[in-house]
């Protein structure tokens, strides 16, 4: 069956509709391997993991201050202090390895083992030194700024949960516990090649209707800050259909996903729809989506090839879209996407088309009242600045038409400082 018809798409896919026929089609990557945590971050764990002792291992201090036996101190207050004899100091690095005993105190700081027989703190605030004798002017209760044993994390809790991108938080957990390695699933393979006779790379000048490739630098580096990704980039290949041909195929050989950039659309030189349709299943093609309405979502030997389109920004929001729950299903992760967003006001009028979820480039400026949310018109999809100076996305619905200056909206940021 073809997809395409002479000036047009034969149907427009709503986009959760396209995500999950799409989606369905593919498994996650069963092969793992070792590393050490360290070198763990945005890695997928394949497994929980559960601690293997308590954290802290004993009680300690949370507060620089006296080790004493709550009842010792009891109605301790400033018009009637408690005096304690001062029998050690308990540091860190040189715990107090005593016992303490009735009437007792032990100095000690921050993050200290607590002495046999004490069971709090007095912070020092509360306290004055008098000789060998410490004056306690403030009762505690039993355990009062101490962290217990296992009050951190018990022998056998989960600490880490499997199929989540390892952030530095989960790695100095797994740190803190004295894990050094952890099994992950292995990288996720992705080749990537531009189509277009018109498309150079790093030209020192830039002859006359030749074009600068910058997508593949803008989808390489979107999606390797955030996924365990490894790329193989097969550079830019002419209009040329057995040259295109043998990459994709080549592509879909050597990765787990392979990704074409333009030819994706219904002109006359574009040649990735034939080649889609020839060497295996088109799923997708043409999603209800601006400015990305060309997408390619296809199917080859058991592996996803998408024809992503063209233009900068369709590219970018094509990477948002489609790329990343692709990657994210592929390399096991298993969660849904959370994004930073905040609220604002709109500067101005923004239209758009029933039917159609659009995202809009949008740049924030901060007001006594919040944000002031500012579209940036451009005249299409191939305003690759209009990414530069936006600092994140609109989206509006498909079963929205525009909203009116002075409206409060949400914007999914792609920055997190901006400018003031």
């Amino acid at each position: 069956m073809s997809f395409k018809k002479e000036f047009g798409f034969k149907r427009l896919t709503q986009v959760d509709e396209a995500l999950e026929k799409y989606l369905k089609l593919f498994k996650s990557i069963d092969e793992s391997e070792t590393v050490e945590t360290i070198n763990s971050l945005n890695r997928v764990l394949t497994k929980d993991i559960k601690s293997p002792e308590d954290i802290p291992p004993f009680n300690r201090s949370a507060m620089d201050g006296y080790a004493v036996r709550s009842i010792d101190v009891s109605g301790a207050s400033e018009s009637s202090p408690v005096r304690l004899k001062l029998v050690g100091y308990s540091t860190t690095s040189n715990p107090f390895n005593g016992s303490m005993g009735q009437g007792e105190a032990v100095r000690i700081d921050t993050g200290a083992r607590m002495p046999e027989g004490a069971d709090s703190v007095v912070m020092l605030e509360y306290t004055r030194r008098v000789g060998d004798y410490i004056e306690v002017f403030k009762q505690v209760s039993p355990y009062e700024n101490v962290s217990l044993r296992g009050e951190d994390v018990r022998k056998g809790d989960v600490i880490v949960y499997g199929g989540i991108l390892l952030t530095p938080y989960d790695i100095a957990c797994l740190i803190n516990a004295g894990i050094y390695e952890v099994e992950v699933f292995r990288k996720v393979k992705v080749g990537l090649a531009a189509v277009g006779s018109e498309l150079l790379d790093f030209p020192s000048e830039l002859p006359e209707g030749m074009v600068r490739e910058v997508n593949r630098i803008n989808i390489k580096y979107y999606l390797s800050m955030y996924y365990p990704v490894e790329f193989k980039d097969y550079g830019i290949i002419p209009d040329d259909h057995d040259r295109v041909r043998k990459v994709v195929e080549k592509g879909i050989e050597e990765n787990d996903v392979m990704i074409t950039i333009g030819g994706s659309s219904l002109g006359k030189g574009d040649v990735v729809t034939d080649i889609a349709e020839n060497l295996g299943n088109i799923i997708v093609h043409g999603v209800a989506l601006y400015p990305s309405r060309p997408v390619l979502l296809s199917e080859m030997s058991g592996k996803p090839y998408i024809g992503v389109p063209g233009y900068p920004v369709a590219a970018a929001v094509t990477a948002r879209v489609f790329l990343e729950p692709v990657i994210m299903k592929l390399a096991g992760i298993r969660g849904v996407l959370v994004e930073g967003r905040v609220k604002g006001r709109l500067s101005r009028r923004v239209s758009s088309r029933i039917g159609f979820r659009h995202y809009v480039r949008v740049k924030l400026k901060p007001s006594k009242d919040g944000f002031v949310v500012e579209p940036i018109y451009t005249s299409g999809a191939g305003i690759l600045s209009s990414l530069s100076l936006g600092d994140g996305y609109l989206i509006i619905p498909e079963d929205v038409e525009g909203y009116e200056a002075g409206d409060e909206v949400e914007v999914i940021l792609y920055r997190r400082v901006i400018k003031v």
